[in-house]
């Protein structure tokens, strides 16, 4: 009893495949044809599409040495530090993990673009003209003769866009991926223009360092004048003796910034202008449309098939 089920489900699955075929051989020209259609459109939009090139650099956080003082301070004098209330961690990990969700942030990108002023190349360019090296500003959107903006204002939106909307594109365009065993980070930046990639690559990376060494300037200021006042009225001579050696620390830290311009971030592979497109892939685009449009117009054939039947012996093979 069991063959004979398998069997009479084997003969239905036959019978379904060679139906199915039946229907596909029926609209064999509709789906060689719109296949055809979608491929072509899909070269042509691949041709179009402009290339993207990437500029990526590799950083060192600094964060890690600059704890090496304070870390061996709160070895030896951890316990009273803490009786009074003060932390010697260092944070060099949680310094670096800070430093990259700012980079990040609205905040200090929105600041970057409007010092920089990128909201014309950010949201207007369409492409890069190889030869000349120069951006295609789309003229829909602005007028260069005329430097003033031309475009129809999204919904909440004035005519002249600020840096809050060019924002979300440039976000997507920066790449930050942190190699935790190794301790680097590698930053990574996409657009239309290889040179420009690897210029606001290195601005970015600047401006983050010179936020940052005015940030940690002022803190320290702040730590030091705390530090003098706590040692002062200090009662315990082995408490007054951290003050002094936190106090020498910061000092140490504030010339050693003053030195150097790379206070979070030291170079390791620097920037290097790309030569290559990193997208877009046209041959897997292409690729993509074909299937796409074969598995496509298969559905759409099986589905005439289904509301318009005919006799399976009207197939001709």
């Amino acid at each position: 009893m069991s063959s004979e089920i398998e069997r009479l489900n084997s003969n239905t699955e036959v019978v379904s495949f060679k139906a199915m075929f039946a229907m596909l051989w029926r609209t064999k020209w509709f789906i060689i044809v719109f296949t055809g259609l979608i491929s072509v459109a899909t070269v042509i939009y691949a041709i179009n599409v402009p290339n993207v090139y990437r500029a990526s650099a590799i950083y060192l956080p600094k964060s890690s040495d600059d704890a090496g003082g304070l870390a061996q301070l709160a070895g030896q004098f951890g316990g009273l530090a803490s009786m009074a209330g003060i932390n010697l961690g260092g944070g060099g990990a949680d310094k670096t993990a800070a430093a990259i969700e700012f980079m990040k942030s609205r905040a200090f990108l929105q600041a970057f673009i409007d010092k920089r002023d990128l909201t014309v190349p950010i949201l207007a360019a369409k492409g890069w003209e190889q030869e000349s090296g120069n951006l295609l500003i789309d003229p829909e959107l602005y007028d260069e003769s005329k430097q003033v903006w031309v475009r129809a204002a999204p919904p909440g939106f004035q005519v002249t866009p600020t840096a809050w909307e060019a924002y979300d594109l440039f976000r997507k365009m920066i790449s930050i991926s942190e190699q935790s065993k190794k301790g680097f980070v590698k930053i990574e930046l996409e657009y239309y223009s290889p040179d420009l990639a690897a210029k606001w690559l290195g601005w970015l990376v600047e401006d983050l360092n010179a936020y940052w060494k005015t940030r940690e300037h002022e803190q320290t200021q702040k730590s030091i004048a705390f530090l003098t006042k706590q040692a002062e009225n200090a009662q315990l001579s082995e408490l007054r003796s951290v003050f002094y050696q936190l106090i020498a620390e910061q000092t140490k830290n504030t010339v050693l910034a003053e030195v150097s311009d790379e206070v979070l971030f030291e170079t390791i592979a620097p920037i290097v202008v790309p030569e290559q497109k990193s997208a877009p892939s046209r041959a897997l685009l292409c690729l993509l449309g074909f299937a796409l449009g074969g598995v496509l117009s298969c559905i759409l054939g099986l589905f005439y098939c289904a509301i318009r039947p005919v006799a399976p012996s009207s197939y001709k093979y």
